[in-house]
């Protein structure tokens, strides 16, 4: 924010909302149990309403389905898969995996659901879904089942269930910062000096202005929307620096910051402008001592996995400095001022004269 009489240098340092990352959504399907036989369909689809996958291959899109078709009556048939080595992510290779939709008829045919993220299997016809956070690098394993029993001359046993990967939900800058930066304009005199006879004592503030940040809810094509499984911190900061003929002299830091959870639903929140002041002594500081102010305002988002688990990266959403130099100057007495500009006249009437 200008002053009058100030000369504020703004100094770009990237400012920038953070940018979802659009790396495709996937992982390697591993077939552990794969039952064939005529009249039987054991597959893994990608996407769900797709093709096999097959074997060792990774998913071509974000959603899959596990499905065991059997018209053998009197039989039953299991295909079991792992998915692993997730891709993509988020700017951070966060991902949210999703499960759910089960169907089965006839007889003992079931779905079985993840459980963990050990390949371990949640209980058959497992009512609603389940969700996970995982991460590219993770070493997850997500298992997934379907048997179909056929007892039925005229129908066939089905069971299935439905997953998806999606990215994790990044923060966004809704609005702010509005910086407020050190005014020195009452203490300067001839542009950019301070005299430390008349001001030995430099008193200032600055602020960073409130800011208002948002996380949206993971929009799934198979599940509508969920809340991210992972957790997210929105940092606003300001930093005051002070350098002495070039060298530091003085530092302020100053910050605030606000988390949303995991699985949390809140869509937008806030923080408070955060700022400071400082009276800087320059009574004792000969001619020509040269200060350079300046206020660094920071938003920072901070992408964690799992519920503040470990920290996963760090995105800039504004980063922006303002400078002001001065210098440490004396006036010169009225009285010298009067007398050269006395003997400036003297000398030009003299010339005139010759």
């Amino acid at each position: 924010m200008k002053r009058a009489g100030m000369r504020w240098s703004l100094l770009a340092m990237g400012s920038a909302l953070a940018i979802a990352s659009g790396y495709a959504q996937s992982a390697r399907v591993i077939y552990e149990v794969d039952q064939n036989a005529p009249l039987v369909t054991t597959e893994f689809r990608s996407p769900w309403n797709g093709g096999d996958v097959g074997n060792n291959n990774f998913m071509p899109a974000p959603t899959g389905r596990i499905i065991a078709l059997n018209d053998a009556i009197g039989t039953t048939f299991v295909i079991r898969v792992r998915l692993q080595d997730f891709t993509g992510g988020d700017s951070f290779g966060r991902l949210m995996l999703v499960a759910g939709n089960g169907f089965w008829n006839l007889g003992s045919s079931e779905w079985n659901l993840p459980s963990d993220r050990s390949n371990g299997l949640g209980p058959g016809r497992q009512a609603g879904p389940v969700q996970y956070g995982t991460w590219v690098g993770s070493g997850h394993q997500f298992g997934l089942r379907a048997a179909a029993n056929d007892t039925s001359l005229t129908a066939r046993g089905e069971a299935r269930a439905d997953v998806e990967l999606r990215n994790a939900a990044m923060v966004s800058l809704v609005s702010g910062p509005s910086p407020s930066t050190p005014n020195l304009a009452p203490y300067l005199w001839g542009g950019g000096n301070i005299d430390p006879t008349a001001f030995p004592n430099v008193s200032f503030s600055w602020a960073s202005g409130s800011i208002v940040g948002a996380r949206p809810q993971i929009v799934t094509t198979l599940f509508g929307n969920i809340n991210s499984p992972h957790s997210d911190r929105l940092i606003l900061r300001t930093t005051l620096s002070i350098l002495k003929n070039g060298n530091p002299f003085y530092s302020d830091v100053d910050q605030a910051f606000v988390d949303w959870n995991a699985n949390e639903g809140t869509f937008s929140k806030s923080i408070g402008s955060v700022g400071d002041s400082y009276t800087l002594f320059i009574g004792n500081d000969p001619n020509n001592t040269l200060y350079q102010i300046c206020l660094r305002v920071q938003v920072l988002h901070e992408g964690y996995r799992d519920n503040f688990a470990s920290l996963a990266g760090t995105a800039t959403l504004y980063d922006q400095a303002f400078c002001q130099d001065f210098r440490v100057l004396v006036p010169e007495p009225a009285s010298m001022i009067a007398l050269g500009t006395g003997l400036a006249s003297l000398l030009a009437l003299r010339r005139r004269k010759r």
